[in-house]
């Protein structure tokens, strides 16, 4: 069965108002399609992802200058391979993104290095912390540890971590996935979100996960209209907002008429509604029983190994 294209689509509803023109006619089709794929979590929008986790880099010792972007390294063996992790000295200075790799010895920060003293020949770490997620990323549907047989938290916010880890002092099996920031990338395109894994892993690992992604506009090069996505459904949204626009002074808009907005966009929410009803046979989202659903992750604060592996001191 041949798909509906965006430029039939288009088409169809500039023959139905000629008056409105082809750019507004194909705008007004761009964003019915926007509206329709932000309505809901639909099937078509989720995607497999995974992080991977590279091992710990720790081999020989560094030199680090206050105020000073540049690691000097002693007996280290560093590739281009370790831009975007993160480098540490102990776990009372603050960790810094690796923006470039000059050569085996020398790297550079993202940030001038900040602490109570500079620091010659000291032993330091490179691992991976934070992490990017796909270019067409808008939210995470689950991120599990295979080797663990257990979601991780979805739902912890950074100052939740900083109340309990703030040092970042704890190395293990992740139990949080938590927003941290955007990367900045150095080329002109769009910021991404940053994800902490937390605790911070310092072996070869892999988080898979699933997610619902942001789809191309209907009229990006290349984009095809989602199997499950009827073209007639973008018609008649797509008149309806022809019927709630008066045009210009110059050239009134014959469809306009307000009364044939309200019936097209009941006809719309019908439409609309089955297409929720088909996409559920797919991905069920409307109910839950919890069957088999993976356990999260336990959190480690308020138990007693976390309260004496964090003693404050306060008795």
């Amino acid at each position: 069965m041949a798909l509906d294209t965006y430029g039939s689509i288009w088409g169809n509803v500039l023959q139905r108002c000629p008056n409105i023109g082809a750019l507004f006619a194909q705008n007004i089709v761009r964003n019915a399609f926007r509206r329709i794929y932000e309505r809901r979590r639909w099937s078509w929008l989720i995607k497999p992802g995974q992080f991977i986790v590279p091992g710990l880099t720790n081999a020989g010792t560094v030199d680090v200058t206050i105020n000073s972007t540049l690691v000097v390294g002693h007996g280290t063996s560093w590739t281009s391979a370790l831009v975007g992790q993160q480098f540490r000295v102990g776990v009372t200075a603050p960790i810094y993104d690796i923006a470039s790799v000059t050569d085996a010895t020398h790297l550079v920060l993202s940030q001038p290095f900040a602490f109570t003293t500079s620091f010659t020949g000291i032993h330091y770490q490179i691992y991976q912390a934070f992490f990017t997620v796909p270019t067409d990323f808008h939210a995470f549907a689950t991120l599990w540890d295979p080797n663990f047989n257990w979601q991780l938290n979805l739902n912890v916010d950074q100052r939740e971590i900083n109340a309990y880890d703030a040092q970042r002092a704890n190395f293990q099996q992740a139990y949080v996935v938590s927003f941290r920031d955007y990367n900045q990338p150095a080329s002109p395109t769009i910021p991404l979100p940053r994800y902490e894994l937390w605790p911070h892993v310092q072996i070869a690992y892999v988080y898979p996960f699933l997610y619902e992604s942001r789809p191309p506009d209907i009229n990006d090069s290349g984009a095809t209209l989602p199997r499950y996505i009827r073209g007639d459904v973008l018609m008649e949204m797509s008149l309806e907002d022809c019927a709630r626009w008066p045009g210009t002074n110059e050239t009134p808009n014959p469809y306009y008429n307000l009364n044939l907005a309200g019936v097209q966009g009941t006809r719309v929410e019908r439409m609309l509604q089955e297409l929720e009803r088909q996409d559920d046979e797919v991905y069920v989202q409307s109910a839950s029983y919890g069957i088999g659903q993976l356990p999260y992750a336990p959190l480690p604060w308020g138990d007693s190994r976390w309260l004496q592996s964090h003693d404050l001191g306060l008795y």
